[in-house]
C-alpha cells in the first residue's frame, strides 16, 4: 500500500497587521467570543506542557468500484499504538505494535496508509493566525461532549492555504479550506475543529477531511484542553482511507522518556 500523508503548513505572504479584518455577519458578541479565541489559540502551543500521551489509530481502507463508491470491491483494516510525546511545541512518535505486534523498527512517517499529524494546535494556530486571512460567519449553536457550545463557519484562502503532500509521487500542493469551529463561550475553549481541503482534481490525493475534538485532560494536577478524538478522511483513485484516532493516559513528560522526531511538518 502506498504511504499517503497530510501536513498542514501555512504560507505567510503578507504582514499580519495588513490581513487582519473584521469578519462581516458577526454580531458584537460573536466577534468578540471569536477576537477571545483567537488570542488563546495563539497562546495554545506555548502554555502546554510537556506530555506524553497514547495515540490509538483504527484505520479503514475500502476500495470501490470506479464512479460508484457504494459498490465496495475490497476492504482492510489496521490499528497503529504509538507513544506521543510533546516537548517545547513540538510533536515525536514512538511506535508501540501495529495490530497488536510489537514493531521496535517501525516509524510514524514511514507507515504504509493514510497517516496524519499536528492534531495539538497547529490547525488551531493557522486559522486563528491574522495573516491566514481567516474569513468567520456565525453558524449556530450546539453541545460539544455536555458542553454549550457557538459554532463558526471559517474560510482561508489559497493565499494563506495549506500543504498536503503526497509520498510516492513526491507531489504537494498548496490549497484554501473551510470548516467549522465549536467554542465555549464560558471559558474561550475550543471544543470542536474540522477542516474540508479545496484539492484540485488533477491532484492524486482528493476529498480530504480532518476533525479533531477536544476535552479536559489533567497532567500535574492542572486541567488542559487537548485532542481526545481525531478523525481523518481522503480518497485516493478507487480507495478511501478513514482514521479514527484516540488519545488517552495524558501525563507529564519525565527525562527518561524517549523521543522519536520524525522529520516531517509540524
Amino acid at each position: 500500500m502506498n504511504s499517503l500523508t497530510i501536513a498542514f503548513a501555512v504560507i505567510l505572504p503578507f504582514p499580519a497587521a495588513l490581513l487582519a479584518h473584521k469578519s462581516p455577519k458577526l454580531s458584537a458578541d460573536q466577534y468578540g467570543l471569536v477576537e477571545d479565541t483567537r488570542a488563546y489559540a495563539l497562546q495554545y502551543i506555548q502554555q502546554l506542557p510537556n506530555f506524553v500521551c497514547t495515540q490509538i489509530t483504527h484505520r479503514n481502507v475500502s476500495s470501490h468500484m470506479p464512479g460508484n463508491a457504494a459498490f465496495t470491491l475490497d476492504a482492510s483494516s489496521d490499528t497503529i499504538e504509538e507513544k506521543l510525546t510533546y516537548v517545547n511545541g513540538k510533536e515525536g512518535y514512538t511506535v508501540l505494535a501495529l495490530d497488536g505486534k510489537k514493531s521496535p523498527d517501525a516509524v510514524h512517517s514511514q507507515i504504509e496508509g493514510a497517516i496524519s499529524w499536528g492534531e495539538f494546535g497547529s490547525l488551531l494556530a493557522q486559522v486563528f493566525d491574522p495573516a491566514s486571512h481567516t474569513v468567520f460567519s456565525w453558524d449556530r449553536e450546539e453541545r460539544v461532549n455536555g458542553h454549550r457550545g457557538w459554532a463558526f463557519k471559517y474560510h482561508v484562502p489559497k493565499e494563506s492555504g495549506t500543504t498536503v503532500v503526497d509520498q510516492p509521487s513526491n507531489q504537494t500542493v498548496i490549497v484554501s479550506y473551510s470548516g467549522r469551529i465549536v467554542i465555549d463561550p464560558d471559558t474561550k475553549d475550543v471544543l470542536e475543529i474540522s477542516s474540508v481541503l479545496d484539492i484540485p482534481g488533477t491532484f492524486r490525493i482528493r476529498n480530504v477531511t480532518r476533525k479533531v475534538v477536544y476535552s479536559d485532560q489533567e497532567i500535574a494536577g492542572k486541567s488542559f484542553s487537548l485532542p481526545s478524538h481525531s478523525e481523518l478522511h481522503m480518497e485516493e483513485g478507487t480507495r478511501i482511507f478513514d482514521n479514527q484516532i484516540d488519545f488517552k493516559d495524558y501525563h507529564r513528560f519525565t527525562s527518561d522518556s524517549t523521543i522519536h522526531f520524525d522529520s516531517q511538518p509540524q
